[in-house]
């Protein structure tokens, strides 16, 4: 436990030098900014809009992942061509610690994004939502990253920047895609578009269950844990063999 504290400090010492926790403050305001702006300008009802800005948020995180993916591992090759990782000890906790602090980053987001425009909209007379209720939502796109997260840097550690925005892209595109009646059946196999599909179906289930809603459920339960836990071992396997990026940019 003592050597993986190390690890851990040592690797937030040196993101520290990149703007990683930064955005991880400036992305969230920037995002409650524009809907807050866009909340004051429209007849939208509150609470549709807050369904709205989950979405959005779910939408765009491929990209958010890819690009915090990458900072990690630009750090990484650029202090010395990757050989802190390629020469650790126990590469076991060297991935864990960048893993976690991916995943702990990334719930402070998601929390100061649900939770700010929770606030921001507590003025509005027609918005009545719990913060239970936004909690839940952040639990749903927090959990629909996870697979993006592990997915991402294993790209950006064998392919680099280029490659891991590109499929970002993609995914992005085609997360758009599956929200269209084209997606209806398919969407759960696909873990970009399950945050950008689940949040309208949490708010409905939540409002009162059909038999079809509860089905749909653990459909995405199943795939999101699935695939998760998969791709995760995955990750840690793979990368016990990892010698390098196979392209150099």
């Amino acid at each position: 436990m003592k050597r993986f504290r190390r690890v851990l400090l040592g690797d937030i010492l040196k993101i520290r030098q990149t703007p990683f926790f930064l955005l991880h403050v400036a992305l969230p305001l920037v995002g409650i900014g524009v809907f807050a702006a866009y909340q004051w300008m429209t007849n939208t009802h509150s609470q549709l809009l807050l369904i709205n800005y989950f979405q959005v948020l779910s939408l765009v995180y491929p990209i958010l992942a890819a690009w915090m993916t990458t900072l990690i591992v630009d750090q990484e090759s650029e202090a010395g061509d990757s050989f802190f990782l390629l020469s650790a000890v126990s590469r076991w906790r060297v991935l864990t610690s960048k893993v976690g602090i991916l995943l702990v980053s990334g719930l402070f987001a998601c929390l100061l994004a649900g939770f700010g425009y929770h606030l921001v909209v507590q003025f509005r007379e027609d918005y009545a939502l719990s913060s239970l209720f936004i909690l839940f939502l952040v639990g749903i796109v927090w959990c629909s990253a996870l697979f993006l997260y592990f997915f991402h840097l294993f790209l950006g550690l064998s392919f680099g920047r280029n490659v891991n925005f590109a499929v970002a892209a993609v995914e992005l595109l085609l997360s758009a895609l599956l929200l269209t009646g084209l997606g209806e059946t398919i969407w759960f196999f696909f873990p970009c578009a399950w945050g950008v599909r689940s949040i309208p179906l949490a708010a409905a289930y939540l409002r009162g269950a059909t038999a079809t809603s509860f089905g749909t459920v653990h459909v995405v339960l199943v795939c999101l844990v699935l695939l998760t836990v998969f791709m995760l071992g995955g990750l840690f396997l793979w990368f016990q063999k990892w010698e390098g990026r196979s392209s150099e940019e």
